[in-house]
């Protein structure tokens, strides 16, 4: 499946940061993880520098998947909200889940710190806008949910939104537990750092054949050579639905654009992030080198192709909505590009065994909220490659 279109604006603005041979002889490892995209990276990070020996193989160029088109707004609210999450999983369990995502937050920017890797990690502040009366009677009680697991958040009402935020809109809430980086030059240097660690990683070379058992997994590819390891990390992102036959994921394009340089922002600050309570929606922050990045217009995946073609119609949407949102800003359109993304019946990622692959744990971070569930994937993979079992792994598992 091809997940986006020619071109997203990390890989032209990065390149080819780093290059990986394809596999040409039989591997043997405690761990292969099964795609190099931010997840896949940062398992195999953790994995390799807790002493594991470590496989990765990705049959693309690594990053070169669906962590090329993220746009990386990393925010702590998941797709679904906090309220309506306690009506789907009960409340107690909506609140683990939000403040798993909170956490992971401050545990990404540690771990980027302590890494020195240069992705351009920067700690934003994130403005949920309500654009009618029935989004800000929603969001009004989902600040009232939050402010009682004493998550960081405000609500803004009309006249604070304008005074605030220089935003027409009925009402809003911001948190400061948000941040933003490039996602490309992250995953390269997670990868780079389990190299390091002793990692071996393999791109375009695509598994072909699994076969596992409870005692060893043996991975064949389409080149030839297996892979021989004591589990399989599955983290093949929204292409993993093919190879099961439980429904876990809905499959949506999304569409971004990425403005040139701007000097002069005028009332809205470049570390400010915002998103709107409706659908379809609409999000934008600003890059590190100051460009406007923006995206939404969602719909239901058909094919490639279809998607390819709406590419320029959407952009000019999206575009249209973004001047009347911030009409004091001077902005030219320089990159556009179009994703496919996976959303799940709770917004909540998929992450442990499947009945369907005997010792094979995937981590697969579903939605609006991929490199924060990755975080969270890792912390759980790493555990139950200790054979330890937490009560979090229960939020994400399979059958559910």
């Amino acid at each position: 499946m091809e997940l986006t279109s020619t071109l997203p604006y990390w890989l032209v603005k990065n390149g080819l940061t780093s290059v990986y041979p394809s596999i040409e002889v039989d591997q043997t490892a405690d761990f292969v993880v099964v795609g190099a995209g931010v997840t896949g990276a940062m398992i195999a990070q953790r994995l390799s520098e807790g002493g594991f020996s470590v496989v990765v193989v990705d049959k693309r160029d690594v990053c070169t998947g669906s962590t090329s088109a993220s746009t990386a707004l990393l925010q702590y609210e998941i797709d679904v909200s906090l309220v309506k999450l306690g009506q789907l999983i009960g409340k107690r369990n909506a609140q683990m889940a939000y403040a798993l995502s909170n956490q992971s937050i401050d545990r990404l920017g540690e771990l980027i710190n302590r890494l020195a890797i240069e992705c351009d990690f920067q700690k934003k502040s994130s403005i949920y806008l309500a654009s009618d009366r029935k989004s800000a009677k929603m969001i009004a009680d989902e600040a009232r949910a939050r402010r009682m697991m004493k998550l960081d958040v405000v609500y803004h009402d009309q006249a604070e939104l304008k005074e605030n935020f220089n935003l027409v809109g009925v009402a809003a809430l911001s948190t400061s537990q948000a941040a933003s980086c490039d996602p490309y030059l992250l995953s390269h240097g997670l990868l780079a750092n389990a190299v390091a660690n002793g990692a071996r990683v393999f791109d375009r070379t695509a598994v072909a054949k699994y076969q596992c058992d409870d005692a060893s997994v043996m991975l064949t590819t389409d080149r030839g050579p297996r892979i021989f390891a004591r589990k399989a990390i599955i983290a093949s992102g929204y292409e993993s639905q093919i190879m099961l036959k439980e429904r876990i994921v809905n499959l949506d394009n999304t569409y971004a654009v990425v403005s040139q340089p701007i000097k002069d922002f005028g009332s809205w600050k470049p570390d400010w992030m915002m998103w709107e309570a409706k659908e379809p929606y609409l999000y934008l922050r600003v890059t590190g080198d100051n460009r406007l990045i923006a995206g939404g217009e969602d719909e239901a995946f058909h094919s490639p192709l279809r998607r390819q073609a709406k590419v320029s119609a959407k952009a000019k949407i999206i575009e249209s909505k973004i001047r009347t949102l911030l009409p004091s800003i001077q902005w030219e359109t320089e990159f556009v590009w179009s994703g496919t993304f996976g959303s799940t019946k709770d917004g909540l990622a998929y992450i442990g065994p499947s009945q369907e692959y005997p010792n094979c744990l995937f981590a697969l971070g579903f939605g609006g909220n991929g490199t924060t569930f990755s975080s969270i994937a890792t912390d759980i993979i790493w555990d139950m490659a200790h054979d330890l079992t937490s009560e979090a792994a229960s939020l994400f598992r399979f059958s559910r």
